[in-house]
């Protein structure tokens, strides 16, 4: 499905019925990256799923591509399809969207889910490392990208397939794309300061061999908001959700129940 949303073309699914769930994918995949999840949620949830600005089949315009830029586009979907509130769940970019989405649009958040991620802005290494990153898209591609970071967005044991998997979709981003999200990611705010007002239910979750935003990042965000749960998935590095999407759906499932509707 496709929607004309603040001047861009999103490419979106929205699938299932019930309370309304938004996933926001990691840098630099798409919507396809929660397959694992979409299959066991539809049957209990609305389940809503961009392709975020720059990614999948939607428009890669000019960046740089802020978070509040890409929480609003994620607003205006839920504005299009009538859908008044949501949990909103965010895996490491998704996770800086979500924060920026809580502080502009929180009477649609119902309850956070905040994977993989960091409320910490990024360091001077950090912004360096992103526009070197973004130039390399640039000049070499998307395939470039790919080779560069998978080695870190997994743990050391994942698949030989699960590795390729994430090459194809890296590679079938455009590179104007990638570079428009990483210097949007470099340029956002410390969110530390908002942990304390979040005031919805939230979940942290985090693979246990996570080197890119480890265990303490997320224990850093439920030590400091007044309803936070912390699940710690073994076996699983920065894209917990695919490396062991049996474990992440449990603990999404699981603190979805508690919520009841919304």
């Amino acid at each position: 499905m496709e929607a004309n949303l603040n001047g861009i073309r999103v490419r979106f699914e929205d699938v299932g019925a019930g309370p309304a769930l938004l996933l926001l994918h990691a840098f630099p995949l798409s919507a396809a990256m929660w397959r694992p999840q979409v299959a066991a949620l539809q049957e209990r949830y609305r389940v809503i799923v961009p392709d975020l600005r720059g990614f999948g089949g939607s428009d890669a315009p000019p960046g740089p591509y802020p978070m509040d830029t890409l929480a609003d586009d994620a607003a205006a979907l839920l504005a299009h399809l009538g859908v008044p509130r949501a949990v909103v769940v965010g895996l490491s970019m998704g996770g800086y969207i979500a924060f920026a989405f809580w502080r502009r649009h929180q009477d649609q958040v119902a309850a956070l889910v905040l994977a993989d991620t960091r409320a910490g802005a990024d360091s001077e290494e950090g912004r360096a490392t992103r526009e070197t990153n973004a130039r390399l898209a640039e000049e070499q591609g998307a395939g470039a990208i790919a080779d560069k970071l998978i080695p870190n967005l997994v743990a050391a044991g994942a698949s030989p397939a699960l590795r390729a998997e994430l090459r194809a979709l890296i590679s079938a981003n455009s590179p104007d794309g990638i570079a428009g999200a990483l210097r949007g990611m470099a340029a956002r705010p410390d969110s530390s300061a908002d942990l304390a007002g979040i005031a919805v239910p939230l979940l942290a979750i985090v693979g246990e061999e996570d080197t890119l935003t480890p265990p303490a990042e997320a224990e850093r965000i439920v030590a400091a908001v007044p309803r936070g749960t912390l699940v710690r998935i073994p076996g699983a590095g920065h894209l917990s959700n695919l490396e062991q999407p049996a474990a992440f759906n449990a603990a999404l499932l699981g603190f979805l129940a508690g919520l009841g509707n919304w």
